[in-house]
């Protein structure tokens, strides 16, 4: 008896191994939502930077706990859906692009709290808006969701998700947020004229996978 539990630890171990691995290679991959965190760290700080961080870990959280609980529905996904959420990302983007441009430090510094929210709904939108973190998802946890997981430990490894997206997340606002970085990428507006090239780049990308690819 003692052996079959053993096995039984032992592979809900590899589960969770594997999960943590996946989910930290899908976190570190760059794109939009390292971009935008990264930006909102260094114009406004760290505290800042986590706080997108923590909305994109809430948008991940959702996405996963969708994928593991509704595995069988996403095999008929309309991908027509799909195209739709994501050109809502693509006008959000540019939304993002444009607000960024025309930002104003002082301003922000006598809205903090209103600045904050706002930190926090862009990185959860940036992440809700983005319906491939879906399939990805899909795509991990179809590997290891089978019958013999509790409801507990399906709830846990979206939980997991979430923590290690908002770890990462924190850990490069940790990193860019410092006063060196910010002193000189905010100088001249250089950070807000970079940052929205690049979305607006994206967003140029991702219109032309949708339509013309």
């Amino acid at each position: 008896m003692f052996l079959v539990y053993k096995k039984n630890l032992s592979m809900s171990t590899s589960i969770l191994i594997q999960v943590i691995i996946t989910c930290f290679l899908g976190a570190s991959s760059p794109g939009p939502s390292l971009l935008l965190v990264s930006k909102n760290a260094i114009s406004n700080g760290k505290f800042s930077g986590s706080l997108t961080g923590f909305g994109h870990g809430l948008g991940i959280f959702i996405y996963a706990f969708v994928s593991i609980f509704g595995l069988g529905l996403i095999n008929n996904f309309n991908p027509n859906l799909i195209d739709i959420l994501t050109l809502l990302l693509v006008f959000y983007m540019l939304y993002l692009a444009k607000k960024i441009y025309k930002e104003d430090k002082l301003d922000q510094e006598k809205t903090t709290k209103k600045v904050l929210f706002q930190n926090f709904s862009d990185g959860f939108l940036i992440c809700f808006l983005n319906p491939k973190i879906t399939v990805f998802f899909f795509a991990v946890f179809s590997q290891f969701i089978n019958d013999n997981l509790s409801l507990f430990d399906k709830f846990s490894l979206a939980a997991i998700a979430a923590v290690i997206d908002f770890i990462w997340y924190t850990s490069i606002s940790l990193l860019v947020g410092n006063s060196i970085i910010r002193n000189f990428l905010n100088r001249g507006r250089l950070l807000n004229k970079i940052s929205s090239f690049i979305f607006v780049a994206i967003s140029i990308f991702i219109f032309i996978n949708i339509f013309l690819l």
